[in-house]
């Protein structure tokens, strides 16, 4: 019998990769996996729950749309779905009205758009004929309608205000307010970016405008990356750069990649992240655009997201990492989207992805970062069928409660396939050590064993369980459990656990599904294995 050899992996931080087959796949990358999330000094642990924010759903048709943190004298989170308007102080959600029993209506599939400028939220509807737009502070009982009828342009030496334009998009830069895709004098203009007189954002000149032709039909999205306006097209990227009506200067950024919908971009404070279709996810930050994509490019290339689902592809910006929502479902039976890819750039030197789906099985679209008025934040997201916004990443809780009763949620991680440096010898595959993060109750982890390179459902060649024992008070380490390979300190010490033998293989890979009643989580695995004589 050859010498015992052994082989360890701590780093995981390579995250998901679709791509890369099983020759490609680094030793810190995994090809499946779900609800667990990438430790950046190395392990693999589940998520955190997802509990609502309202207890009270939203009433009406629910169509989400977007969420927009608001800070104005008191912090406000802002809802729209595809017809109204509504706000929170941090818990249930009240339709925004501009009178009594009159409330804000949007005509614009994409819902209402709205950005502060200063303790002021301005909010446009859309450019549809009849639509106004508003304004409106928090401590104001009702929105005040703005004039878009004439229009009413206003010159320099004799504003007179209570106007903005009809339009699509709007947002806040170098002192003005810019509205995008506007309706003026009964004429649309679906690819008119517009601006108001600086600090003056309900006064605005005639010819303060630019159009822009190239790029396919209409401005999609409006975004603010390193003090340049970046203006997306379905097909064109462009930047405005200067301070005023005299110095502007348009920079053509990309003829190829855009942006169809508001809701696939999101802005940070390192750049814009946003979907291209069907190029995929990219970063620009300023002075280029980056390809974060490469992991998931099979998702298009495979077609592997439902084609029944005409919903725009929700990119959210939310706890630094960007939620991207699709419809994963070959079948193309999925209207809505299924899951989350989560990429968290901070982790290894390109970042790295996982993948999160709720207890029900979706995924959660137009979040945004929310800190209430007693400085508590919250990362909230929108269920996309059921009427609640989402506080996701809640790390000590390990269930869901989205609509008032808890629940469970599945999680697993599948390894690369590990040879032993060459997959040509066969090697028979000791009881592997695992290094398990202690749990507070006991539970067990499921670990299924694939054998050269069979991957799919139901070709494990062994299947066991690892019992997880509950942590108990104090220090292990000299308790008498000294053999048995357990120690360290309660809650936050880990547990090294054995397996079975893995069988006689070329290479294999493991299938970890943690437990349904609680979080769990690994730090490291260690294979032990003998080579066999290689036959000529």
């Amino acid at each position: 019998m050859s010498q015992l050899a052994l082989q360890r992996y701590d780093d995981f931080t390579g995250g998901l990769n679709l791509r890369a087959d099983q020759f490609q796949l680094q030793k810190n990358e995994s090809p499946d996996l779900l609800n667990v999330e990438i430790d950046p000094r190395g392990g693999v642990f589940s998520r955190g729950g997802m509990h609502r924010l309202n207890t009270t759903a939203v009433a009406g048709t629910w169509n989400p749309q977007r969420l927009y943190s608001f800070y104005g004298d008191a912090p406000r989170l802002m809802l729209a779905n595809d017809v109204n308007v509504f706000w929170s102080s941090g818990v249930n959600f009240t339709k925004l009205e501009f009178s009594s029993g009159n409330p804000i209506v949007s005509a614009s599939s994409h819902g209402a758009c709205m950005y502060a400028y200063g303790d002021t939220l301005h909010i446009v509807t859309g450019a549809a004929a009849g639509k106004v737009a508003y304004k409106w502070k928090t401590g104001d009982t009702y929105a005040t309608a703005l004039n878009a009828n004439g229009p009413t342009w206003q010159p320099y030496n004799n504003p007179v205000g209570t106007y903005m334009p009809r339009a699509e998009h709007v947002i806040t830069h170098t002192s003005k307010v810019f509205v995008a895709h506007t309706f003026e004098d009964g004429v649309a203009y679906p690819n008119r970016l517009r601006w108001s007189h600086e600090g003056l954002p309900n006064d605005w000149m005639e010819d303060d405008f630019i159009d822009f032709s190239g790029g396919g039909l209409g401005i999609r999205a409006l975004a603010i990356v390193a003090g340049q306006l970046v203006i997306f097209k379905p097909n064109g990227i462009y930047l405005l750069v200067g301070n005023s009506s005299d110095n502007f200067e348009v920079v053509e950024l990309s003829t190829n990649l855009g942006c169809d919908n508001h809701h696939s971009m999101a802005q940070s404070e390192i750049g814009v992240y946003f979907y291209s279709n069907p190029e995929g996810l990219f970063l620009y930050d300023g002075t280029k655009i980056i390809d974060i994509f490469e992991p998931l490019r099979p998702l298009i290339d495979e077609r592997k997201l439902s084609t029944a689902s005409t919903e725009p592809y929700s990119v959210s910006y939310v706890g630094r990492r960007v939620w991207f929502a699709v419809p994963l479902d070959i079948n193309n039976v999925a209207t809505q989207p299924t899951v989350n890819f989560v990429y968290d750039p901070s982790i290894g030197a390109s970042g790295a992805y996982t993948k999160f789906a709720t207890h029900d099985g979706y995924g959660l679209v137009g979040g945004t970062d929310f800190t209430d008025s007693s400085g508590v934040n919250n990362r909230v997201l929108l269920h996309p069928t059921l009427g609640f916004a989402v506080k996701a990443d809640l790390f000590l809780e390990e269930q869901d409660n989205i609509s008032g009763t808890a629940a469970n949620f599945s999680s697993f991680y599948r390894t690369g396939w590990v040879d032993g440096n060459t997959y040509a010898q066969k090697k028979v595959f000791r009881r592997p050590d695992i290094v398990f993060k202690q749990v507070d109750t006991q539970r067990n982890v499921n670990v299924k064993v694939f054998h050269n390179f069979e991957e799919a459902s139901g070709a494990e060649r062994k299947q066991f369980d690892v019992t997880l024992g509950a942590a108990g008070v104090g220090m292990f380490w000299g308790v008498g459990l000294w053999g048995t390979g357990i120690w360290g300190t309660s809650s936050e010490g880990v547990e090294v656990r054995s397996g079975r033998n893995l069988g006689l293989a070329r290479c294999v890979q493991l299938l970890l599904t943690g437990p349904s009643n609680g979080g769990w989580g690994f730090d490291s695995i260690t294979y032990k294995y003998n080579n066999r004589k290689v036959g000529g």
